[in-house]
């Protein structure tokens, strides 16, 4: 019975040995797995910071967006996270371009993504390779295998960080404030963002408020904007920074655009409106209400810095209209009447706006919409050439003065869209003066050169210096870092 008991004691030992033995066998099995996972997980994940070097870009091609946004559909992803508009796709060259021009990386659909390993495993060769530019895209149905991507996309710059989208919350995609340093040159205008300062310098050209774009207005403007008091507010700060924005600066006379024949720019309507001598005072300010940011009022003033005498020009500087039947010397001549001058003097807004981001929800909202409601003034004198060298607003009977004179004259309405996501664009349409002003633009390459088209068509009887249909376009260089 003793040697009975001793032996069962014996095997008990080597029973609960065992055991131990194969428990920790299962718990190095464990954590083999845990450590092969976290290996393939850092094997098939890119960081955020390194992604920036690779090539990447946007699928706009609706066939794609559909097809993308499906497969994560099915894959069960959740929907709130996914978005069709928001495709874009991480790559690295292949080493072998004559197999495929790029290895796919990481495909994303609004805020979820696939990698290498799970695009080969639910999406299918043909897409991928339709993707990648193995197919392309419109001769693949043929049979075809021309190695190239020819469907709609948007590459990213390699030095851009790889973002949700394109859409900043910024009130001006042509003049960002999320940045440090930006400049925009274009024919309308040209600004430069001077560092963290906030601080803006830019020249324009025309003005756009009383509906005279480009040179039919016959003066540019050079201004300094200035930010006063930080925007403390963690919900609106993002995209309004400031609350006060003050600028000051200057308009001057332009003399391109009286004769455009023989010019590159023939097809841009002639111009007869002028600025006088003497320049004028520009100064302004944004004012946002501190207790809602999102609404604010702006005020704009252009005063003449010396009432009209009688000047002496350069033949050819101003622009002139035929005289007219009722337009005559009073009393003594002063010389052969050659045509009037209009010229434009004060002017100057006062409006309530209110910015909207329509998706302020999202982190990078791409939708913003600014309304401007207000009054407007716009002051332009006709004044007598005479000898061809002559100007004088004095002796002469039949000139006019054309001020707000009806409702219609005084009222500003401003609606301006902007979107930012795939295929950033933006257009506004403004009515002051009794004109409709309309503005466009559209991308050309990436995010770094545009398009900008103005229209603008008075509603009322036209004026002898207005033209009826005032058409001009530029190319838009736009530059930040």
């Amino acid at each position: 019975m003793k040697i009975q008991r001793i032996n069962r004691h014996i095997n008990m030992k080597k029973i609960l040995f065992l055991v131990l033995l194969l428990l920790s066998f299962v718990s190095f099995s464990k954590a083999q797995s845990f450590d092969r996972k976290a290996i393939i997980d850092s094997l098939t994940t890119i960081d955020p910071e390194i992604r920036k070097y690779f090539p990447r870009w946007r699928v706009c091609e609706t066939d794609l967006q559909i097809q993308i946004y499906r497969a994560f559909q099915l894959l069960g992803y959740n929907e709130k996270l996914l978005n069709m508009s928001e495709i874009e796709i991480l790559s690295a060259p292949n080493p072998y371009p004559e197999s495929n021009p790029y290895e796919l990386l990481l495909i994303s659909c609004g805020k979820v993504s696939m990698n290498s390993s799970e695009m080969d495993a639910n999406l299918g060769v043909n897409l991928i390779n339709m993707l990648n530019g193995s197919y392309a895209f419109a001769s693949y149905k043929k049979g075809k295998n021309d190695f190239k991507r020819d469907y709609c996309y948007q590459d990213i710059p390699p030095e851009i960080p790889v973002t949700e989208t394109q859409a900043a919350t910024i009130v001006s995609y042509l003049y960002p404030t999320n940045v440090d340093h930006a400049f925009t040159l274009s024919l309308f205008d040209q600004a430069l963002k001077i560092g963290e300062t906030g601080f803006w310098l830019k020249n324009m050209i025309g003005t756009d408020d009383i509906g005279y774009p480009f040179w039919s207005a016959g003066e540019s403007k050079v201004v300094l904007k200035r930010p006063l008091y930080v925007n403390y507010d963690p919900a609106t700060s993002k995209g309004i920074p400031f609350l006060i924005d003050a600028y000051l600066g200057g308009a001057y006379r332009i003399t391109g655009g009286i004769d455009n024949k023989g010019t590159i720019l023939n097809w841009v309507s002639s111009r007869v409106l002028n600025q006088g001598p003497g320049g004028k005072l520009v100064a302004g300010l944004d004012f946002y209400m501190p207790f809602y940011p999102l609404v604010g009022v702006h005020i704009n003033t252009e005063i003449v810095l010396r009432e009209m005498q009688d000047e002496i020009i350069k033949p050819g500087d101003y622009g002139f209209t035929p005289v007219r039947d009722d337009v005559l010397w009073e009393g003594e001549e002063k010389g052969r009447l050659d045509g009037i001058v209009p010229l434009l003097r004060s002017t100057g807004q006062a409006t309530v706006f209110y910015n909207w981001w329509i998706d302020k929800h999202k982190p990078n909202p791409e939708h913003y919409i600014r309304f401007d409601v207000g009054i407007s003034y716009s002051e332009v004198r006709e004044v007598g050439l005479y000898n061809d060298k002559f100007l004088t607003p004095y002796g002469l009977t039949g000139l006019n003065t054309y001020k707000p004179n009806e409702f219609g004259d005084w009222v500003f309405l401003k609606a301006e869209y902007r979107s930012q996501s795939t295929w950033p664009f933006g257009f506004s349409m403004q009515y002051s003066n009794q004109i409709l002003l309309s503005r466009i633009y559209i991308p050309l390459f990436g995010n770094w050169l545009y398009l900008e088209g103005k229209h603008s068509t008075p509603l009322r009887g036209l004026r002898p210096y207005e033209t009826k249909n005032f058409f001009m376009i530029s190319p838009v260089l736009r530059l930040t870092i």
